[in-house]
Formats: structure tokens, C-alpha cells, sequence
């Protein structure tokens, strides 16, 4: 008797597992606020408004918490660097959406009002073509850009589009003979 097949499961379900993980702790990362105080307001805000000008305690606060907002990006920014790294040394494919979400130039995770901007552009002729709107996201970190077409259909794989009927058909005339060579 043989044995019966184990169920099917993901290959190399670690790599992804752990590529997973870094994209949810660099995303957590670049996303930590400003400490907020009790009024909501961030707590550098708070204390530049009530602080006296030979207040000193305050401006230190101000510096660690700018220091500490710092180490986090840097800390974030490390962990896209060893994702693409897993990623490409694993050999799997990162997701779209987890691609345009980081930096390739700066390795940031890209979020919008805070370290990108988005842009929609059609550069046709004066904007006639509504089939050539681009969408541009800007890292604020390095200036660099990407650029995504916006309500274009994304070509199938070649492996899945089907061949031309044109090419096909010379190809069996030419088998048949039917073709003439030119000379």
C-alpha cells in the first residue's frame, strides 16, 4: 500500500512568512505617529506653544522625540532593505501592491501626505488621450519617481496570449509546400 500524498502546501511558505514579517514591522515602523499629549495635539506642538524662551527641558524633549522618530525610519528603511534581500535570494515574487508601497531607490516604505505625493499625468497632446493618464508617486526622501498607467488593460504573459493566426497559417503552409520561396 502506499501512502497516502500529504496535502499541498506553499513552497518555501518560510521565505514568505518571513519577507511577510518584515513588511508588516517596517510599515508599523514608518508609520508611528507623534507622541501625542492629553489635547491630541503632538507633544512637540504642545510644548513649543506653553515653553518659555529659557525652557531647556522642552527643547531636549523635542530632540528625542525627533531622534527617536529618526532611528525608527532608519529602522524601517533596514527592514525593506532585508526583505528585497530574502526575496531576491529566495527567488519569490513580491507582491504588486508590496512593491508599490516601498521606495527602490531609497528603500522607504512610501506612505502618501507623509513621505510621497501622487500625481495623475497624461502627457498626450493636450491631454486628449484619456488612455495615457499616469499615475506618479514621489519619494519626498530621495525625489525619485514611479510611474504606473492608470486604466490601461496590463498585457497577458506571453506563455498565456495566443498566437497570431497570420504566423500560424505560413507556418503550416510552409509544412505543405504551398508556399513558394522568393528568389
Amino acid at each position: 500500500m502506499a501512502k497516502p500524498k500529504a496535502q499541498a502546501s506553499v513552497p518555501n511558505r518560510h521565505i514568505y512568512t518571513r519577507a511577510s514579517y518584515l513588511y508588516q514591522a517596517a510599515n508599523y515602523l514608518a508609520r508611528l505617529p507623534e507622541r501625542q499629549d492629553d489635547t491630541g495635539q503632538p507633544a512637540a506642538a504642545a510644548a513649543a506653544a506653553t515653553a518659555a524662551p529659557g525652557d531647556e527641558q522642552h527643547s531636549t524633549s523635542r530632540k528625542r522625540d525627533a531622534q527617536g522618530r529618526r532611528a525608527a525610519q532608519n529602522i524601517s528603511r533596514r527592514m525593506v532593505s532585508d526583505l528585497r534581500a530574502v526575496s531576491l535570494k529566495g527567488q519569490v515574487r513580491q507582491s504588486p501592491a508590496m512593491k508599490r508601497s516601498m521606495c527602490k531607490f531609497c528603500d522607504t516604505v512610501l506612505i502618501e501626505g507623509r513621505n510621497c505625493h501622487s500625481v495623475i499625468e497624461n502627457e498626450s497632446k493636450g491631454a486628449r488621450k484619456p488612455w495615457a493618464d499616469v499615475l506618479v508617486i514621489r519619494c519626498s526622501t530621495c525625489g525619485n519617481s514611479k510611474r504606473f498607467p492608470v486604466s490601461a488593460r496590463r498585457q497577458q504573459r506571453k506563455h498565456l496570449r495566443q498566437r497570431s493566426p497570420h504566423s500560424s497559417n505560413t507556418a503550416e503552409q510552409a509544412e505543405a509546400g504551398d508556399l513558394t520561396p522568393n528568389s
